[in-house]
């Protein structure tokens, strides 16, 4: 289920992970959790790949966020003062 859904998310990033240079790494894991991925054979560069995608997308979109708060809490108090510019146009 993981390596299909992983696939989904992360497929438009895998020709452009393989068409570039990798870094070998060290990671540490316990020693039963190694056994079963080995058993079933994961891959365990790719599942560390797509997870660090997601991560960084996550880490940016929550930096973006704290980036523009003041921006946001502006309009906010723009739009209770005045409304929004398509209220007049409403029908709901």
């Amino acid at each position: 289920m993981t390596r299909v859904l992983t696939r989904v998310i992360c497929g438009d990033y895998m020709t452009a992970l393989h068409s570039r240079t990798k870094k070998t790494v060290s990671v540490t894991v316990s020693p039963e959790l190694y056994e079963q991925a080995k058993q079933i054979g994961l891959n365990f560069s790719a599942i560390l790949t797509q997870a660090l995608i997601a991560e960084l997308k996550s880490a940016a979109a929550e930096q973006w966020k704290r980036d523009n708060r003041e921006g946001f809490e502006e309009l906010n108090r723009i739009t209770r003062e005045h409304g929004l510019l398509s209220d007049q146009y409403r029908t709901f």
